[in-house]
């Protein structure tokens, strides 16, 4: 089950969403952190352990670059979460694969 967010994640949302690119660098950064954190979790259900260790030493751009292309293969009907995880895959890789599994993991 996920967890609410927490005061701090709520206000760098909030931040994010009205003041986008503009928004303080303290908050931006911790909105990369919590993709990259959220990446490699579902990477890891989707049998993906190798990708989602090299997702976690990824940078800041490298991340964002995932998420846009992940959003490209998600308008194409593949739901978000495993649009991003093969999106890393592709990235990480170089080239587009199937995932390991095809359904996620329950979450422990």
């Amino acid at each position: 089950m996920r967890r609410a967010l927490k005061p701090q994640e709520l206000h760098d949302v909030v931040q994010f969403i009205t003041k986008g690119p503009k928004a303080p660098a303290a908050s931006l950064a911790r909105i990369v952190e919590a993709k990259r954190i959220s990446l490699a979790e579902n990477l890891r259900r989707f049998g993906e352990e190798a990708v989602a260790a090299k997702v976690e030493s990824l940078s800041a751009v490298d991340i964002d670059s995932i998420h846009a292309l992940g959003m490209k293969i998600a308008f194409t009907g593949t739901p978000h979460l495993k649009a991003f995880c093969l999106a890393a895959v592709q990235t990480v890789e170089g080239k587009a694969r199937p995932l390991a599994r095809k359904r996620r993991r329950a979450a422990t």
